[in-house]
């Protein structure tokens, strides 16, 4: 039996960069300015929403066939971001979210679960949120705002480390899940890596909800709690971080029928392709671009077998039937602020961690972490049967396959640097008053003549990134960022840039087209230049070397144009040498990470269609119905 991980990857950090890479200690200078804290009940509420490893195409509003009308309600309202990046994997991601700074400076340079041991004790590596850092939920304390947490944080290393909880990093009231991933139902780990562990305003507690109350209620129902217990006018901060769609793909049974016909009718061909026509009529695509190849290619729907076709419906439709139910607590948060009167001054944001979900199937990895009697122990109580997929006791994921209709029309997955991994959606209202106030109808009237927009005024083309999110909200609720220092301490000032000159109407951009923004996790790297991508994974992933791309013309990463611009590409590659020396990227070494990362991610540049064959059959559970 081989022993496996639970890989889990949190979003990683790029450096802002001018021209060419610009050093940390330089960057104060280019973050935008906020104003000092305003005063008074007109400064918005700020509803953060991060959904756990959705593809790019997963919700209504950016193509899917999956039901989500109340995130498609939030974008009627708001802006469509299209060409939002994030890092590949979770906690990293999430460290840049909530500081607006590098994942590397922050530390979180690698996660616990995969650092490679001559990166253990290096600063940046620390796999839990450091002192280097302030965290958006700190400076809107600081301002007088009620802050809030429910759900996933993936932010305290593997063992709770002091000083990294929620209620450690600015959030008055908490419950949160300190793990990367749990099961949905109750408080059994998703894998026999780490026990799961649940907090709550600083304390260490069972999982709530007597080990049955779905993750999505156990999140909604108290962060629905707290906003409504708030005894006086100061706004709020809330932050709910919904463990779905994270594996293991558990759900209610409620929608998972409706969606096993789409899939079993349908196949994950056409839903990729379906995806993607929807993208077009949105706006996201030219209308008369074609579906793109991608890497790695899927097997022909119908060269599956039956009972493979079976596996893979049913797999597909628990994962819609997570992101349907998360939708409709989200439904539940939202009538709560119009029925209190709330909505209207509220920033919402909703977004992704990261793209798609883990490329390996869950009972297949292989990393040092989880002992051979362990892992056996732990499949003892899996049942991976067909009729029992997406209960409590099953343990499944897409593995490689299901990044293709999950994040159509990219390339990649989660936990590589390809656009399937790190470009997921994003969507944003803005409020009606306050420090940031509404764009009105006047952004319709730019969004029609900009060249990053499209001819519909909800849909924005231009890059952000998620180190962007962090001023993004200061400059909404008017707070100063803290700069170099916070509380006597130094810290390490913010390195994206709001976004609200985008979002209202009155920039076409906030990125330059000659501004770099670079990213790194496992020794894999990505640079975002204007209309330009290079990106270089090791093995097993790739061969190690750069690729240049125009992810405008080729969002699919398919026709490398590395040989043809070859100028354009050192320039990028500069710019990366500039950042992973300034930010301390360590290069993992060792045969124990080589085996780990070489069970965890398969080459992203190789048919696949041997390995989504096995992930699916039954003799891969090993479990058939009727045994």
């Amino acid at each position: 039996m081989k022993s496996r991980l639970q890989v889990i990857l949190f979003l990683v950090l790029a450096a802002t960069i001018v021209g060419s890479y610009i050093a940390p200690s330089a960057l104060n200078t280019a973050v935008h300015a906020v104003t000092s804290p305003a005063q008074g009940n007109n400064r918005p509420n700020i509803l953060l929403i991060v959904g756990d490893d959705f593809g790019y195409s997963d919700i209504g509003a950016f193509g899917s066939e999956i039901s989500t009308p109340n995130l498609d309600a939030i974008a009627h309202d708001g802006k469509i971001l299209t060409d939002y990046h994030t890092a590949p994997v979770c906690s990293p991601a999430r460290a840049a979210l909530l500081t607006g700074v590098d994942h590397h400076v922050g530390g979180i340079g690698s996660m616990f679960e995969l650092i490679a041991q001559n990166q253990i004790g290096k600063p940046g590596y620390e796999t839990w949120i450091n002192n280097r850092v302030v965290t958006v939920a700190e400076l809107l304390r600081d301002s007088g705002y009620h802050t809030y947490m429910s759900g996933k944080w993936h932010l305290s290393g593997n063992h709770a480390e002091s000083g990294t909880l929620p209620s450690d990093r600015g959030f008055e009231k908490s419950l949160t899940l300190l793990n990367g991933g749990a099961n949905h139902f109750n408080g059994y780990p998703d894998v026999p890596l780490e026990k799961v562990t649940f907090a709550e305003n600083g304390k260490v507690i069972p999982r709530p909800g007597n080990s049955t109350l779905y993750s999505n209620n156990l999140y909604t129902d108290k962060m629905m709690d707290y906003i409504k217990n708030t005894t006086d006018s100061n706004p709020f901060f809330a932050y709910l971080s919904f463990q779905v769609a994270h594996s293991p793909f558990q759900s209610p049974q409620e929608f998972v029928s409706k969606y096993d016909k789409i899939y079993a009718g349908q196949g994950w061909d056409k839903i990729r392709e379906q995806r993607f026509e929807k993208q077009k009529e949105l706006g996201f695509w030219a209308a008369n671009m074609t579906l793109p190849d991608k890497l790695p290619p899927n097997k022909p729907w119908g060269d599956l077998s039956h009972e493979q076709q079976a596996y893979a419906s049913r797999i597909l439709a628990v994962r819609a039937s997570m992101i349907e139910d998360m939708d409709k607590n989200i439904g539940r948060v939202i009538q709560m602020l119009k029925d209190s009167g709330q909505y209207d001054n509220t920033l919402i944001i909703f977004l992704s961690d990261n793209g798609t979900s883990e490329p390996s199937s869950l009972l297949g990895l292989n990393v040092s972490t989880a002992s051979a009697p362990a892992m056996e122990t732990f499949v003892k109580g899996v049942n991976n049967t067909l009729s029992n997929l997406g209960n409590g006791t099953s343990q499944i994921n897409y593995a490689a396959w299901g990044a293709g209709p999950s994040a159509s029309p990219l390339s990649g997955y989660k936990e590589t640097e390809y656009e399937a991994g790190t470009r997921v959606p994003l969507i944003v209202k803005e409020p009606t008053k306050g420090e940031g106030g509404g764009s009105g109808d006047a952004s319709a009237t730019v969004a029609s003549t900009n060249s990053n927009t499209t001819s519909n005024p909800k849909v924005i083309k231009a890059f952000a990134y998620v180190n962007d999110i962090t001023p993004t909200i200061l400059q909404y609720a008017g707070v100063q960022s803290a700069g170099s220092s916070y509380k006597g301490m130094p810290v390490h000032p913010i390195m994206g840039k709001s976004l609200r000159a985008l979002l209202n109407g009155t920039a076409d951009r906030v990125h330059g087209e000659n501004e770099a923004v670079v990213d790194e996790m496992f020794n894999n790297t990505a640079v975002y230049m204007g209309d330009w991508k290079a990106i270089k994974h090791q093995v097993p992933v790739s061969d190690g070397k750069w690729q240049l791309y125009n992810i405008v013309d080729n969002p699919s990463e398919t026709i490398n144009l590395a040989d043809k611009h070859p100028d354009i590409l050192q320039k990028m590659i500069s710019a990366y040498d500039a950042y992973a020396k300034d930010v301390g990227v360590v290069i993992p070494r060792g045969q124990a990470f080589s085996e780990a990362i070489a069970s965890a991610i398969p080459p992203v540049n190789q048919t696949q269609t041997t390995i989504t064959s096995a992930d699916i059959t039954p003799q891969a559970f090993g479990q058939i119905d009727g045994e």
